[in-house]
């Protein structure tokens, strides 16, 4: 099963995206911040992540770097 990481500090948009993605057979996690997606893809690969630009203190342009 393919693994996606969503980062978005919005948690309806956020729930939203899941509930569509894990309906098409995918597993999903979500992460609230910059620093939590990090963390999430320090700790297990993933096979996508849906980065949103404008998070609460590192922007995704820097989590991207």
């Amino acid at each position: 099963m393919k693994r996606i990481l969503i980062v978005e500090d919005d948690s309806s948009i956020a729930n939203l995206q899941k509930d569509y993605l894990e309906l098409s057979g995918f597993h999903v996690d979500i992460a609230a911040s910059g620093a939590e997606g990090l963390d999430a893809l320090k700790r297990q690969p993933y096979d996508l992540v849906i980065l949103d630009i404008m998070l609460p203190g590192m922007d995704g342009f820097a989590v991207l770097k």
